[in-house]
Parts: C-alpha cells; sequence; structure tokens
C-alpha cells in the first residue's frame, strides 16, 4: 500500500520543531507514512557566530511548563534553552546535500541534538564539519563552491513552499491534505489520521499494532 505523505516545514532553531521531530517519531511507529522535511527559515541574516538570546531574571537552560512536559513525552530528555539562535541556513542547505547522499534522517536528526542537547552553534562551519563527520558525509564535496550555489538555489525555492500553503508559523505539518500548524498535542495528530482513515476506506489508512 502507498504510504501516508506528511510534508513538515521546520527549522533547527526553533525548539518546537525538534519536539516536532518526535511527533514525527511518533507517527512513524504507528503509521505507514513517507516524510519529508523542508525549510523555514524563522531568522534569515542572522550572522555564523549567532545572535545572544540572554536567559531572563531567575531562569536557565532547564525547561519548563508546557515545553517541558512535551519534550519529556516525546524521550528528549536532555534538551535545553540555549542562550543564543543560530544562523541555520547553512545548516539547511547541509540538509540538502544529506538528502542527496541518503543520510538525511541521521544528519537531521544530528544537527538538532547539537544545538538542543550539546549547545553547539550549528552555523559554525567547524561545527557542521564536525557532524558532516559524524553522519559519514563529504564535508569537503559539499563545501565546494559548486555544491555551495546548488544547494543555496534549492533552498531558495523549497523556502517559498510554506507561503504558498499560508503557512506562517512552525513546525507545520501537512498530513495528506490536512494542515497541523504550530506546537499541537500528539492527539490532533492522531484526530486527523483517524479522520483520514474515516474518509478513505482503505486498509493503508489502518493504525499499527505495537
Amino acid at each position: 500500500m502507498v504510504p501516508i505523505k506528511i510534508t513538515v516545514f521546520s527549522d533547527y532553531i526553533w525548539p518546537w520543531c525538534y519536539i516536532g521531530l518526535g511527533r514525527i517519531e511518533q507517527l512513524k511507529r504507528e503509521y505507514d507514512v513517507d516524510v519529508e522535511w523542508k525549510a523555514f527559515e524563522l531568522k534569515p541574516g542572522t550572522p555564523p557566530e549567532g545572535i545572544p538570546r540572554p536567559f531572563k531574571d531567575g531562569a536557565n537552560s532547564e525547561l519548563t511548563g508546557p515545553m517541558k512536559a512535551a519534550a519529556d513525552a516525546v524521550g528528549l530528555w536532555n534538551m535545553r534553552r540555549q542562550p543564543f539562535v543560530p544562523s541555520s541556513r547553512l545548516a539547511m542547505q547541509g540538509a540538502l546535500y544529506a538528502k542527496s547522499q541518503n543520510a538525511f534522517e541521521t544528519y537531521h536528526k544530528a544537527t538538532f541534538k547539537a544545538f538542543w542537547e550539546e549547545s553547539k552553534n550549528i552555523g559554525d562551519d567547524q561545527v557542521l564539519q564536525e557532524i558532516f563527520e559524524q553522519c559519514q558525509l563529504d564535508w569537503t564535496e559539499f563545501y565546494s563552491p559548486k555544491n555551495l550555489t546548488i544547494f543555496s538555489q534549492q533552498m531558495e525555492i523549497q523556502l517559498r513552499e510554506p507561503h504558498l500553503y499560508g503557512i506562517s508559523a512552525v513546525p507545520a505539518f501537512i498530513l495528506d491534505r490536512y494542515l497541523i500548524m504550530g506546537a499541537q498535542p500528539y492527539e490532533v495528530f492522531q484526530q486527523v489520521m483517524n479522520r483520514l482513515h474515516q474518509e478513505n476506506v482503505d486498509p493503508r489508512w489502518q493504525r499499527r499494532t505495537p
């Protein structure tokens, strides 16, 4: 059977996008889905060194409230707030290269983890090179002038897509023909999957059993 198509618009620098990755992992365990991740640049123009984002008085890197509950629910127990906002442009270009090498999922998870769990500046070339090595990707090939131009152009095309769907917040998920935008509990995703099942009487919509 043909899996359910899910398109996700996301940015590495937004905490709810990392949590959204966990939501997708839950869906993959329960349903037959085909997931495609696409870029959404929240802060274009951010310099490679990033932008400081000091914690408020009395606050620290520990997650609290709904964000902590959501992160814990998807197993992100080591996720922390970060005191700076990195540039994600080169990292997202790297994701396109990783996809061309059939290593997207490994790279995608490693990049999120590097920032949100290890406090690394993913806008820094050296940090990205370390992620490439960790994922057994060829940094020299990716960083060649030719490939940087190719993946930069591909990303510019991809960045136009959210506007076509009226997407103004991330993470944003398109499940078949339904749009889920922003931080939503997992039950919302299940409701959409159940609705799709009701509208499309087909075995591919059946929820997987543990």
